[in-house]
């Protein structure tokens, strides 16, 4: 079994990282509104970035760990094993999330835009750059 690759695992968190600023500052008006309710104006509640960029890692270090215990995957069955969790798992958590929240149509599919493309992200990094297998035991 192959253990986790660390330096894939981080280059793939700052591309998220980076994409995530991105995204936030891209962001309509219309959705920006709904944050703006609760988080007084022009001030990002430290709160909110470290829950994003915790959470970001938290399923980034999971994702990288289920790749690195499954057996008998090709690189394309692990690109489909991380798509499939995205689609399996994360979506009907966050459509359930946007449809609680009252989100539009345009708004749903921005916010979940962020997580398809961090899951492509992943799915294209972490399958392909896997660790090297050390020829000493542990």
């Amino acid at each position: 079994m192959y253990k986790v690759n660390k330096r894939a695992v981080v280059l793939v968190f700052i591309l998220q990282i980076i994409l995530g600023g991105v995204w936030y500052v891209s962001a309509p008006s219309s959705f920006l509104d709904r944050l703006t309710r609760t988080i007084e104006p022009n001030q990002l509640d430290i709160g909110l970035i470290f829950a994003f960029v915790a959470s970001s890692f938290v399923y980034l270090m999971f994702t990288a760990w289920l790749l690195s215990r499954v057996k008998g995957f090709s690189g394309a069955g692990r690109f489909f094993l991380v798509i499939g969790l995205w689609l399996f798992v994360v979506l009907p958590n966050s459509a359930f999330l946007c449809f609680y929240l009252g989100f539009g149509i345009s708004d749903m599919l921005y916010f979940l835009s962020y997580g398809a493309v961090n899951s492509a992200i992943a799915a294209i990094i972490l399958p392909l750059w896997r660790s090297s297998r050390s020829i000493f035991k542990d």
